[in-house]
């Protein structure tokens, strides 16, 4: 859900914990982790029946309709919470797709691994800043995730090294950003002030992550879908 600079992660799929320091100016504080790893550990509980209204349901259907997935695909859920997509991702890429769910909060992965198995899925707890497998999915996918990254620009630097060329990756809530940036605002610490970037801010950070911006949608959902630009990324890397 968050960023952890030093959590690395257990899993299959070989996973780097090798950190950015040289591509990000933004300091992300140990305690500032901690905190909200915590926060999403003690709320995991409570966090299906809180976001399974059928209304939401309905909505997270609208919204996979439009992530373009195929049969046979190789896709990332970062932070796949308590597994709210995953059956629906599974439906769509078939037996022959693989899903690989990512999380940093243990208590939201005991209970999506108690939900869901299948043989074409791993989970995996890490950090989602620090998760490295370069050049592995055609599509990663960010529900209702990018508020809680403290920095951002490291986030989407990292997922866009893992994607394959001709990947892309969606950011996508069910509510639009003003709404989402309200509801924050409304939560306790260390989430009240997780909030979604105006498109300015946002096409910015996109470009200097080496992703080129497809769509954006800020009406009564956001999404947001981009793929990798391969000139911006190396001259990112000269």
């Amino acid at each position: 859900m968050s960023q952890k600079q030093k959590l690395s992660s257990a899993a299959e799929g070989g996973i780097s914990a090798e950190p950015f320091q040289n591509l990000t100016n933004l300091a992300v504080s140990e305690q500032d982790i901690s905190s909200r790893e915590l926060y999403f550990d003690r709320v995991a509980a409570t966090w299906e029946e809180e976001h399974s209204e059928a209304e939401v349901d309905s909505a997270l259907q609208a919204l996979v309709s439009r992530f373009d997935l195929r049969p046979g695909q190789v896709v990332l859920d970062a932070g796949c919470g308590t597994g709210r997509l995953l059956p629906l991702i599974l439906r769509e890429i078939g037996p022959g797709g693989e899903l690989v769910a990512v999380d940093f909060s243990e208590k939201m992965l005991e209970i999506a691994r108690k939900k869901y198995r299948a043989p074409n899925l791993t989970f995996c707890r890490a950090d989602i800043s620090q998760f490295k497998s370069p050049g592995r999915f055609d599509r990663i996918i960010c529900l209702c995730l990018l508020p809680h990254l403290p920095d951002k620009l490291l986030a989407l630097r990292t997922l866009r090294t893992n994607l394959k060329r001709g990947g892309q990756l969606i950011i996508a809530h069910t509510a639009s950003r003003e709404e989402v940036n309200a509801y924050h605002a409304r939560l306790p610490e260390p989430v009240c002030h997780d909030q979604l970037p105006d498109s300015q801010e946002m096409t910015g950070l996109l470009v200097a992550a080496g992703l080129r911006l497809i769509e954006l949608e800020e009406g009564n959902i956001y999404f947001l879908k981009a793929f990798r630009d391969e000139d911006q990324v190396d001259k990112i890397l000269r």
